[in-house]
């Protein structure tokens, strides 16, 4: 292109290129994401998108959506200058309100406010970890140790000899008891 001042390249570099449109599915999306109290995975859902997590994975991190990124990014700042909403202030809020429930005695408060201060500057990250486990997830060794503390727990007798595999169970359905809507 011989009449342009930059060539394609050097004109996107320095910002100049036209972005590229958002389709309505990417645009639903990102409006969730930045006002909607979803997960990714529900923007995603909510916006149509037939495999949601990995829609919302590539919408938010891969190269190919960077316009997506930079809407976010825009609806981010418009709501952080329509409700006050900066690292900065947020910060000092938190310090005052920390500072003042210290003058009053109340350090549990106190305490709090300095936690949120502490995450909010990235400094304590809260990591829950839940594990739910399987018998067939398990190895041998994990089984017999996990067999022995609740066998040692519960007091029970490993050395009985009753035989247990032979025995019958019998099903037993409770029955809900209704009431009548006069009485």
């Amino acid at each position: 292109m011989g009449n342009m001042l930059f060539e394609q390249e050097e004109f996107a570099k320095r910002g100049l290129a036209k972005r590229k449109q958002l389709s309505p599915k990417q645009e639903k999306f990102a409006q969730l994401f930045v006002n909607g109290d979803l997960t990714k995975k529900e923007c995603a859902i909510r916006a149509g998108y037939k495999n949601p997590s990995v829609s919302s994975s590539n919408l938010l991190h891969h190269v190919n959506y960077k316009h997506v990124q930079e809407r976010i990014a825009e609806l981010t700042e418009a709501t952080q200058l329509r409700y006050g909403i900066t690292f900065e202030k947020t910060a000092r809020d938190l310090k005052m309100i920390r500072d003042a429930a210290l003058e009053d005695g109340a350090y549990g408060p106190a305490i709090t406010a300095e936690i949120a201060r502490a995450k909010l500057a990235g400094l304590m990250v809260d990591k829950k970890e839940i594990k739910t486990g399987k018998i067939d997830q398990m190895d041998r060794g994990e089984v017999e140790s996990r067999l022995r503390s609740l066998i040692e727990k519960h007091g029970l007798n490993v050395n009985a000899t009753e035989d247990v595999e032979d025995a019958e169970f019998e099903e037993v359905i409770e029955e809900e008891e209704i009431e009548d809507e006069d009485g």
